[in-house]
């Protein structure tokens, strides 16, 4: 949550308060997609909360692997911007072949932000996500970090780019065969408000990919998305 404390308010002047409260409301009007880890669709998170409710509908493809990804999601945030919940569905598929339903949740808790005019924020994040097709089922947990930079472009708009490290354990099911694997990846982001409450975002997802018989990652991953924030928490 973007705010300031009473003292910072009282020594501030009446331009200096006015002219911080826009870009304090601009930077916490910037909209976050809530993409998840479905197949198909990038992981990658901001470090800062979004409070209220946002809808979003988002894009990805594996790159190398030729499957796309269409999903719907919503995140939760409170006011006090101490956590963030989302989660999404749709569905994965290939180039040949028919589409899977795939879901993914998500849960993000800001841990800091630093004192550079509330621009600088640090977050952990942790999450699953699944598909499954004719008996066989493949099951993401992605956990790690996000480290993003955000700042308000006039009054009503603004943007944030961030990079989010983290470590994917996932887990393919077929019959009575089941293999694991782990994977260290890496995302970046850029979020902008296109217009007041409406977001948009482009994401990239690289790293590390399964061996040969380990399940996993197995290429980079493009996402786009559009978000509405549909609701401020109180």
């Amino acid at each position: 949550m973007v705010s300031m404390s009473r003292s910072s308010w009282r020594k501030a002047s009446p331009v200096a308060a006015s002219k911080a409260t826009g870009v304090l409301l601009v930077l916490s009007a910037i909209t976050f997609p809530c993409y998840a880890q479905m197949p198909g669709q990038p992981v990658i998170q901001n470090a800062f909360s979004n409070p209220g409710i946002t809808l979003g509908v988002n894009y990805g493809r594996t790159m190398e692997r030729d499957v796309s990804g269409f999903a719907g999601a919503a995140a939760w945030a409170p006011s006090s911007g101490r956590f963030q919940i989302s989660g999404g569905a749709g569905v994965a598929k290939p180039d040949e072949g028919d589409g899977v339903f795939a879901w993914g949740a998500r849960v993000m808790l800001p841990i800091a932000l630093l004192k550079l005019g509330d621009s600088f924020g640090i977050a952990a994040f942790a999450g699953a996500g699944s598909a499954t097709e004719q008996g066989t089922s493949q099951l993401n947990i992605p956990a790690g970090a996000a480290i993003g930079y955000r700042r308000a472009i006039g009054a009503t708009r603004g943007i944030s780019a961030y990079v989010a490290p983290f470590y994917s354990w996932s887990r393919v099911d077929a019959g009575d065969a089941a293999v694991n694997g782990g994977s260290f990846r890496v995302s970046f982001g850029i979020d902008v408000t296109v217009v007041r409450s409406i977001g948009l975002t482009v994401g990239y997802e690289t790293g590390a990919e399964a061996e040969a018989g380990d399940a996993g990652p197995l290429g980079d991953v493009l996402g786009v998305g559009l978000s509405y924030a549909l609701r401020r928490a109180r």
